[in-house]
């Protein structure tokens, strides 16, 4: 379902409700001869099948779908519904029958207006929960298992050598750099925050190490097994994070993945460290997928931007552009590593999906920046599509909404549910 962000029960009593509606309205048309589209929309939006939908991008979603296949075009035969059928231009039963004869028995994603790779983000989709099933399957029950040094090192063993080799990567050329008070007092907000961020993240990366020692020491030592490493070890051994860890981030449900992560933030952090010290932090490529909090980078970016332009931080909005020079700002990131999903793009601009469509597209360098709310947009306003970024391909944590320089019909890329994304998921 990539149009939809997550799963929704619309029922054939939505279906029905719905059907009920469209007849209240023809029986109350019969001296007129305008359908009145608005009465239509509010009703299936806000009270049918809105009902059940709590984002606003699907709200979009399902607002464009009503408003493709309830129009004056459509009904009067000219516009073709799942761009294949046209409404025939008859009350004959028969005709209507022969047309749904003529309907395929298996729908295509092209009838519900999506991409053909649509398939592709399906079997991945379904994927992750198979494996998520078997991974729970093979977990163990913590009700049936007591402490057994044996049993527990040989399932707890691969987590604590997998976090090993992520200290190692962590720990290389130089170790963790040094953050003073100074530097997290710093007036530049950029500054601040990147530094706030790095050193919360080595101060948390000492917790998961001292985490992970004490239950090496328990299972490969002497140590003692205490409450808190008992804790941990029911919650790895169950496939589970363990609460300590959750409450540092919040990332993966499962452990590698969780680890993974979090070495990969603090290992760029490192580099990020790196540019400010260095004042190249705004000319290089930044991926914001190294950041545990991008949006706070965002909102600092913002900040910085408003203080310049003695503008109010409420007075802005972002601007996105894949041309160098493009936007008219102080302070322009670059922004590498972003991933598009659910149409095609050429030339610095969305475009209809190609057959070949691959399920994610290596978008080019992203330049963003913060500009007045009363400076004009970078493109034409009639070839930009409001355009969501989120932070992976599970769509589950919105970053920000941005106006994409697009080619082509918006309500198409809203019904294929075109997104940004920062990265895939870990």
């Amino acid at each position: 379902y990539m149009g939809w962000s997550k799963f929704y029960e619309f029922a054939y009593g939505d279906f029905k409700a719905g059907a009920s509606v469209i007849d209240s309205i023809v029986e109350q048309m019969e001296n007129s001869p305008t359908v009145p589209w608005r009465t239509l929309y509010g009703l299936l939006e806000n009270a049918i099948y809105g009902g059940r939908i709590d984002n606003d991008s699907d709200i979009r979603v399902l607002r464009a779908y009503i408003e493709k296949f309830f129009n004056d075009e459509t009904l009067a035969g000219r516009g073709k519904l799942g761009g294949f059928i046209t409404v025939p231009q008859t009350k004959s039963y028969k005709e209507y029958l022969v047309l749904v004869n003529k309907m395929r028995d298996q729908d295509t994603p092209a009838v519900f207006g999506l991409p053909l790779n649509i398939d592709r983000a399906v079997q991945r989709y379904n994927t992750k929960l198979v494996v998520e099933s078997l991974k729970t399957l093979m977990s163990v029950n913590v009700e049936d298992v007591k402490f057994d040094k044996e049993k527990w090192a040989g399932l707890l063993g691969p987590v604590i050598r997998l976090w090993k080799t992520l200290q190692t990567q962590i720990g290389e050329q130089g170790g963790l750099p040094q953050i003073r008070k100074q530097q997290l007092d710093s007036e530049d907000p950029i500054e601040a925050f990147i530094y706030a961020e790095a050193l919360n993240a080595f101060i948390n990366l000492e917790k998961i190490q001292a985490a992970v020692e004490g239950l090496n020491g328990v299972l490969f030592g002497t140590g003692l097994l205490t409450s808190e490493i008992q804790s941990d070890a029911m919650s790895l051994l169950t496939g589970n994070i363990p609460s300590r860890w959750s409450a540092i981030w919040d990332g993966p449900l499962n452990p590698s993945g969780w680890l993974k992560g979090f070495a990969r933030r603090t290992l760029g952090l490192k580099r990020w460290i790196e540019k400010v010290k260095t004042n190249t932090l705004m000319t290089e490529e930044l991926a914001l997928s190294e950041l545990f909090n991008p949006d706070v980078f965002l909102n600092a970016l913002r900040q910085k931007t408003s203080r310049k332009l003695k503008v109010p931080i409420d007075g802005m909005k972002i601007a996105v552009g894949f041309e160098s020079g493009k936007l008219q700002s102080p302070f322009v990131v670059k922004v590498r590593g972003l991933l598009l999903q659910g149409c095609g793009f050429e030339s610095g601009r969305l475009v209809d999906p190609p057959q070949d469509l691959q399920e994610f597209i290596q978008l080019p360098i992203c330049y963003m920046a913060w500009i007045s709310s009363s400076d004009p947009d970078p493109y034409p306003a009639t070839s930009l599509c409001l355009t969501p970024i989120y932070y992976d391909s599970m769509r589950e944590k919105l970053l920000i909404k941005v106006q994409m320089p697009n080619s082509g019909s918006v309500s198409d890329r809203v019904i294929s549910g075109v997104a940004v994304l920062l990265a895939e998921s870990e």
